[in-house]
């Protein structure tokens, strides 16, 4: 007689153990001997991800008229941006979506901040939506793979305000243009001060700060980040000798509000920040930025 050690008279721990061998009576022995079948496993699956899907979202300020497609590539990535949906096919191997992703995002932001400084703040905004992922291992005979997808959903708020209707997307961001930390902190304080949180002066004065505080003082980040000593000079007059009682930056100010020129100049000097800042080239490749690049006071 065979027995299952461990399993006893319960019938529920014998039925697992079933569950994991056959056994059978050799044929033409009626001994004690039985013959056991192992249980195979099959080996865990290779995935690997193909691509992500983000959609653009839509915006009541903004519209996008039949605009043409939009391709365009980066050692990471293969983009196509065509009817609200972009479709980043990958050239390099991934895992799970999550790690696409964060190669993906960065340039996604890259470009929704390009956006923002070349035309209008919100233009271009990004959704993850799905993510194609396939099983590179090999498929058992009479097994069927199944394509893996992620899905978000989308929410849009915000208020009506000025309507633009564009016919083309915003072009693709500079290869070399990506958001670090200092150019991140530089961004939110000029939004911070596009949404009225922040007086230009004081948002000005803290951006110069951080260029400063980086370099090791004004003139080595003239030097650092090939911005020409006029250009930080006037940021520095402006957003310290200029202002009102309710907006200078100190207290001993001429109490002379910026105009209108020098208010726009300041905002257009805060912005090439932002692309300097996050410019990835080497500094000494950089091509100086001069105050004719800048508007004319």
């Amino acid at each position: 007689m065979f027995s299952i050690r461990g399993a006893g008279s319960n019938p529920t721990r014998a039925s697992k153990f079933s569950a994991l061998f056959s056994i059978g009576r050799f044929e033409g022995y009626t001994g004690a001997a039985h013959q056991f079948t192992a249980m195979t496993v099959d080996p865990p699956p290779n995935l690997h991800v193909v691509s992500l899907e983000y959609a653009l979202q839509p915006d009541e300020r903004f519209t996008y008229e039949n605009p043409p497609s939009v391709k365009f590539e980066t050692k990471e990535a293969r983009f196509h941006l065509a009817d609200g949906i972009l479709k980043c096919e990958m050239k390099e191997h991934f895992a799970d979506a999550g790690a696409a992703q964060k190669v993906v995002d960065p340039i996604l932001r890259a470009w929704e901040v390009d956006a923002d400084l070349r035309h209008n703040r919100g233009e271009l905004r990004f959704k993850y939506k799905t993510a194609e992922v396939i099983d590179l291992s090999p498929a058992p005979p009479g097994s069927v793979k199944v394509t893996v997808v992620g899905n978000a959903v989308l929410t849009v708020t915000g208020t009506l305000s000025t309507h633009v209707t564009r016919g083309t997307y915003p072009e693709p961001p500079p290869d070399h243009f990506r958001l670090n930390p200092d150019a991140e902190s530089i961004l939110r304080r000029y939004e911070g001060y596009l949404d009225g949180r922040e007086p230009l002066p004081a948002m000005a004065y803290f951006c110069l700060t951080v260029l400063e505080g980086k370099a090791g003082g004004r003139g080595k980040a003239t030097a650092m980040y090939r911005i020409h000593k006029d250009v930080l000079r006037k940021i520095g007059d402006l957003s310290t000798n200029r202002g009102d009682l309710l907006n200078a930056r100190k207290a001993n100010a001429t109490q002379q509000p910026l105009s209108g020129a020098e208010s726009a100049w300041l905002e257009e000097a805060m912005k090439t920040l932002v692309r300097r800042l996050g410019d990835t080239r080497n500094p000494v490749s950089l091509p100086e930025i001069p105050m004719k690049d800048l508007p004319k006071l």
